[in-house]
C-alpha cells in the first residue's frame, strides 16, 4: 500500500502538497493509464536493456561453468569452436573467452526470449507500476510548478489523474533511462536467482543448457520453449498451530514479557483473561519442586518472540506427528531451525551437515524456559490447579548422548491446552512459514501483528468477514505497540512499514486505511482492511461451519456462477480482493461474500461485475 518513505512526505508538505495527493498519485494509475502507458514502455528502450544485462549474465554464468568444469579436467571443453582461451608455460588456462563470432547469434536468441518473457503474466504492468511509482516526487512538484496549487485543488479525479499521467510522460530521457537501468538490473538478478534455482542445481546439465539457451547449439527445438522459470516468488508455505483464545493469549504475553509479581506472590504471572470471556486464568513463571519457589528474572530476559516461535514450532510438530491428545514427540533443535529456513553449515567436506552450536543452545534455552510455564485456569490462586503449559523433558534416546543428546526433547502441550483442543471448535490455524524467518529483535512487530492475524481469519472463517475493519487501537494493543502523541510520525512510519513487510512477505495480501488522515489523532480513529492470502481464504473455504448458513436462492442463467465466474477472473488477473473490489465499484466484503457462495448479487452489484468482466484485462 505505502510507496512512499517519511522523507518523501516531509519533502512533499514543504512544496504544500498534502498526504491526499501521494494517495490520488497511485489511484492515478487507472486501467486506461495502465493500458497506454504499458504499450508505451513495450516499445521503448526498456526491452534492449534488460536484453543486454541478461546476455551479459547469461555469457558470464557459461564461461563460469566451463571453468568448473575444467577444474574437474574435463578438457574436451576447450574444443569447442565458440571458445577461445590461452595456456601458460605450465599448460594452465587463463583469458577464457567466446569467438566475437557469436555475439550476433546470441543477441537475436536473448531477444526473442526476452521479448516473449516479458509479454507473458503481467511483467509490463509491473514495471509500469514500478516507474510510476518512484517518480511520484518529481512528477507532483512538476505539476506544482506548472499549476497553481488551488487550480489543482479544483480539479476533478478524472482531469487530475490525466494531468498526472501527462506530467510523469514529459519525463525527459535522462531520467526515464536512469530509473529503468536500475529496474532492467533488478529484473535479471531476479531472473538468474530463479533460473539458477530451477534448472541449474545439477551441474553436469549447465553448460548444456546454457549452449541451448544462447543458441550456441541450435538445436531443433530451443530450449526456450520448454525451459521457462516462474519469475515469481516462492509460495509461502504454511504451519498449523494452536487458535484457541488461551493459547492466543498465553503467545502474547510470552513474546512481550509481560510477567509481574502479582498479589504479594514471590513468583512472576501474566494474566490470560480476554474482554470477550473467551480465556481466562493466569500463566505463572516458576521452577518445578524449587522450595525457594524463586523469581526467574533470567528466564524473563531470555523471553522474547522467538520464544513464541519455538511454543507454535512445538504445536506444529506436534499436531502433526502425534496419534493421541496425551502422546509425547520427539523433537529435535533442528527441526525447529529447520522450520525457520536457517541454512545448514558446511562441513569439512564442502556438504551441508548442522546447524551452529550456539543457534541450538538458544533453542534450548527457550525450551527450557517453556518447561518452567504454569497455567491456572481459574486465576484462583491454589497449587492443585496449576498445570504445565508444555510437558517437556529431555529424550531418552539412548542413540544420541553427548551434545546431540542435549538438543533433543520429547514434548507435548500440557493439559490445560489439550483440554481446549478436545472442544474442536476453531482450535487449530494456518500459520505462514515466513513468519519464523523475521529477525525476532528487530522484526518483532512483524511477528505479533502476523500472529494476530492468523488469529482473527480462523475465528472469522465461519462467517467469511475476512475484511471487516480492523480499530488501529486494536491492532497497536495486540502487537504490544504504545502510542505516544509526542512520537506520532514515527509510530505511524514504524506501524506502516510492518504493514508493508507483511505485504511483501506475502504474509498477509494488501491493507489500506479506510479512509484518508491528516495528523496523528485522526490516525488513531482510523480502520485497517487487511486481506490474507489466497491461500488461506481457499483452505478455511474446505471447513464446515458450525451453524448452517441459509442457501441463497439460484439465480437465473450465468448469475448462478457469478461468485465462481469472479474469483476465477480476478486470479486471472492477479489481484487481490481489495484491489478488484476497487476496479468494479463494490465493497470489499461483498467480493469475499460472493466468493465463497455465501451471496447472491443484486441487480446492481451482478451488473457492475459484468461491466468489469467486459472490460480489457492487462
Amino acid at each position: 500500500m505505502k510507496e512512499f518513505t517519511n522523507a518523501s512526505r516531509i519533502y512533499l508538505g514543504s512544496q504544500g502538497l498534502n498526504q491526499e495527493w501521494l494517495e490520488k498519485a497511485q489511484y492515478a494509475l487507472n486501467s486506461s493509464n495502465l493500458k497506454s502507458w504499458t504499450a508505451g514502455i513495450r516499445f521503448s528502450q526498456v526491452p534492449d536493456m534488460i536484453t543486454s544485462y541478461l546476455k551479459s549474465a547469461l555469457l558470464n554464468s557459461y564461461l563460469n561453468s566451463i571453468t568448473q568444469r575444467l577444474g574437474e579436467m574435463d578438457r574436451d571443453l576447450l574444443h569447442k569452436a565458440h571458445v577461445i582461451y590461452c595456456t601458460d608455460d605450465r599448460g594452465n588456462i587463463r583469458d577464457l573467452s567466446l569467438s566475437p563470432d557469436v555475439s550476433e547469434r546470441v543477441d537475436n536468441h536473448v531477444c526473442r526470449f526476452v521479448m516473449d518473457l516479458l509479454d507473458q503474466g503481467n511483467v509490463w504492468e509491473d514495471a509500469v507500476r514500478w516507474y510510476w511509482n518512484h517518480s511520484v516526487i518529481w512528477t507532483l512538484e512538476a505539476m506544482s510548478q506548472e499549476f497553481e496549487l488551488r487550480t489543482l485543488s479544483c480539479m476533478s479525479e478524472r482531469t487530475w489523474s490525466k494531468v498526472y499521467s501527462k506530467t510523469l510522460c514529459y519525463a525527459n530521457a535522462e531520467r526515464f533511462n536512469s530509473l529503468f537501468n536500475i529496474y532492467a538490473k533488478n529484473f535479471v538478478d531476479i531472473y538468474m536467482q530463479s533460473l539458477q534455482k530451477e534448472y541449474l542445481e545439477p551441474s553436469r546439465y549447465s553448460l548444456v543448457f546454457y549452449e541451448e539457451f544462447l543458441g550456441l547449439n541450435a538445436p531443433v527445438m530451443g530450449v526456450q520453449s520448454i525451459l521457462r522459470p516462474r519469475m515469481i516468488q516462492e509460495k509461502a508455505s504454511y504451519l498449523t498451530t494452536f487458535s484457541m483464545a488461551m493459547y492466543h493469549q498465553l503467545r502474547k504475553v510470552v513474546a512481550a514479557q509481560e510477567f509481574a509479581i502479582q498479589d504479594n506472590r514471590i513468583w512472576f504471572s501474566a494474566n490470560l483473561e480476554t474482554p470477550s470471556g473467551s480465556s481466562s486464568g493466569r500463566v505463572i513463571l516458576k521452577r518445578e519442586n524449587d522450595s525457594l519457589i524463586k523469581p526467574c528474572q533470567d528466564l524473563i530476559k531470555g523471553m522474547n518472540d522467538e520464544t513464541a516461535d519455538v511454543m507454535d514450532s512445538i504445536c506444529h510438530l506436534w499436531l502433526k506427528k502425534s496419534t493421541s491428545l496425551q502422546e509425547k514427540i520427539v523433537i529435535h533443535a533442528d527441526d525447529i531451525l529447520d522450520l525457520r529456513g536457517l541454512r545448514r553449515q558446511k562441513n569439512g567436506h564442502g556438504q551441508r551437515g548442522g546447524y551452529k552450536a550456539k543457534w541450538r543452545e538458544r533453542i534450548a534455552a527457550h525450551m527450557d524456559l517453556l518447561d518452567q510455564l504454569w497455567i491456572n485456569p481459574t486465576g484462583i490462586s491454589s497449587f492443585t490447579l496449576e498445570e504445565k503449559a508444555f510437558i517437556i523433558s529431555k529424550s531418552k534416546d539412548l542413540q544420541d548422548t553427548g551434545s546431540k543428546g542435549d538438543f533433543k526433547w520429547e514434548v507435548r502441550p500440557g493439559n490445560p491446552l489439550v483440554r481446549d483442543l478436545r472442544k474442536g471448535k476453531r482450535q487449530t490455524s494456518i500459520l505462514s512459514k515466513r513468519v519464523f524467518e523475521l529477525d525476532p529483535y528487530r522484526q518483532a512487530y512483524e511477528k505479533r501483528a502476523a500472529r494476530y492475524f492468523s488469529w482473527l481469519w480462523r475465528s472469522r472463517q465461519s462467517r467469511g468477514h475476512y475484511l471487516e475493519p480492523i480499530r488501529i487501537p486494536t491492532l497497536l494493543n495486540a502487537i504490544r505497540l504504545e502510542y505516544q502523541r509526542s512520537r506520532s510520525a514515527k509510530i505511524i512510519e514504524r506501524f506502516e512499514k510492518m504493514m508493508d513487510t507483511l505485504k511483501d512477505k506475502e504474509i498477509i495480501a494488501g491493507w489500506q486505511y479506510d479512509r484518508i488522515y491528516k495528523n496523528g489523532q485522526d490516525w488513531l480513529e482510523l480502520k485497517l482492511v487487511v486481506e490474507p492470502p489466497q491461500t488461506i481464504i481457499d483452505q478455511y473455504a474446505k471447513i464446515k461451519s458450525a451453524t448452517k448458513p441459509t442457501k441463497p436462492p439460484k439465480l437465473a442463467g450465468s448469475l448462478n456462477n457469478l461468485g465462481e465466474q469472479l474469483r476465477k477472473e480476478r486470479l486471472r488477473r492477479r489481484l487481490t480482493q481489495m484491489q478488484a473490489a476497487e476496479a468494479i465499484g463494490i465493497d470489499q466484503t461483498t467480493v469475499s461474500k460472493l466468493e465463497l457462495g455465501r451471496r447472491n448479487p443484486d441487480f446492481q452489484t451482478a451488473r457492475k461485475i459484468q461491466q468489469w468482466f467486459a472490460t480489457a484485462s492487462f
